[in-house]
């Protein structure tokens, strides 16, 4: 399909106007605590239980009477255990004969018996006891709605007495990959043939979001085909990629199929790599002309399918960490276009992060992507940078990966 640059959108207008069409009810699910890591959460969970049920001893030590500190520090000469003390280590409740706890630094065992450090001096207003409910509270907020858990959460929600878990039901994807020249991969390629690739790059990033990605079989470039495998798509997943086809082939159909099906149809933004990406709405159901080259790909997931994932759990879409760094080569780029061009850093302490534009080269998709440290984005409005210039980079990696950090 002809790119069309004055019905074609900026990538924020892209995500707002498939927010906009995009009309949902959000299922939900109980799964055991067990299974609800990376799940998102349906409603905000409580806790059932308050712990400590009475109180804990705060360290390790001895639980003594605070009466018995009244007149200064007592003759512990007679003192049994049992009777005038007991051992409470952290976290432990004690009898209730006792309501202060003294360190095991200051106390020497003797027996049954025991005597204080030289240097240790009774403070009557030292907290050495944890009242009911320190760790947690009954009818405390243990995780709110729409909170993707973590296993620090899971060790909350332990805590909170709370077993079974009211999440979102998992939202499903399904990719089809389309092109009479793919073949599965671990199958060799004869001449005119390129291994498909690019469901299970989906399929890995999408998952990482909480999504439940089905990879359907490769079809090739036949409308009827294309409209049969776009129709099983549709009857069982809640958003549909349908990969390639997307741009002014002799056999890229897709868009034209997605547009005529659709109740809302985009074609192209003005970003690239991977301007030709088409949304659609189709059965009040998201499907995303995703462009087949893998950059290309990759990019549509970075920006707008995990930002659409996220939408579906409730979830603000993701941000990346940024850092300033001083390029050291220019880039230039398309008027009116927004790049999103990849960089390689490295990092000294005389002059801190220094990004490289990365280009291919010998090692093919391989080296440019092993290579590929960030993204910087220039905006539509900027027709080139100059080395020297200070930019922001959107980190691909964490800064132990990159050079000179580690």
């Amino acid at each position: 399909m002809k790119f069309d640059m004055k019905n074609s959108v900026t990538r924020q207008e892209a995500l707002s106007l498939m927010r906009e069409h995009w009309t949902f009810s959000r299922e939900q699910e109980l799964v055991s605590l067990k299974d609800c890591l990376g799940r998102v959460t349906a409603e905000d969970i409580f806790s059932h239980n308050t712990l400590p049920v009475f109180r804990a001893s705060c360290f390790d030590g001895v639980a003594v009477r605070s009466t018995d500190f009244q007149n200064g520090m007592p003759d512990t000469s007679a003192w049994v255990k049992g009777r005038d003390f007991v051992r409470a280590d952290t976290g432990d409740d004690f009898p209730d004969a006792f309501d202060t706890v003294i360190a095991i630094e200051d106390v020497i065992l003797e027996g049954e018996g025991l005597r204080f450090a030289d240097d240790f001096v009774f403070d009557s207003k030292e907290e050495t006891v944890d009242p009911a409910g320190t760790i947690v509270r009954s009818g405390a907020l243990l995780v709110p709605a729409h909170t993707r858990i973590t296993p620090e959460l899971m060790a909350s929600l332990a805590m909170g007495g709370v077993t079974e878990i009211p999440v979102i039901r998992q939202m499903k994807v399904a990719f089809i990959p389309t092109g009479s020249e793919l073949i599965p991969v671990g199958q060799k390629p004869e001449r005119g043939q390129n291994v498909e690739t690019n469901g299970l790059m989906l399929s890995g990033l999408l998952s990482q979001r909480g999504a439940q990605v089905i990879c359907l079989p490769i079809v090739r470039d036949d409308v009827k085909e294309l409209e049969a495998a776009l129709d099983q798509a549709l009857s069982m997943a809640d958003m549909v990629l349908i990969n390639g086809g997307s741009s002014r082939g002799e056999e890229d159909y897709n868009s034209h199929l997605l547009k005529r099906r659709s109740s809302f149809f985009r074609h192209g933004v003005r970003a690239v790599p991977g301007r030709p990406v088409a949304f659609s709405i189709i059965d009040e159901k998201p499907v995303i002309n995703v462009p087949g080259p893998v950059a290309a790909a990759y990019l549509a997931e970075h920006w707008c399918l995990s930002a659409l994932v996220c939408h579906y759990y409730g979830l603000p879409a993701p941000q990346y960490p940024v850092v300033s760094a001083v390029l050291d080569q220019p880039v230039k780029k398309r008027p009116g276009f927004e790049l999103i061009a990849r960089v390689a850093l490295r990092y000294t302490a005389e002059q801190g992060y220094i990004a490289t534009p990365v280009s291919w080269g010998d090692d093919g998709i391989p080296g440019f992507l092993l290579e590929t440290d960030g993204f910087l984005n220039v905006p539509a409005d900027t027709n080139a940078l100059s080395a020297g210039d200070t930019v922001e980079v959107e980190l691909l990696k964490t800064p132990e990966l990159i050079k000179g950090r580690s």
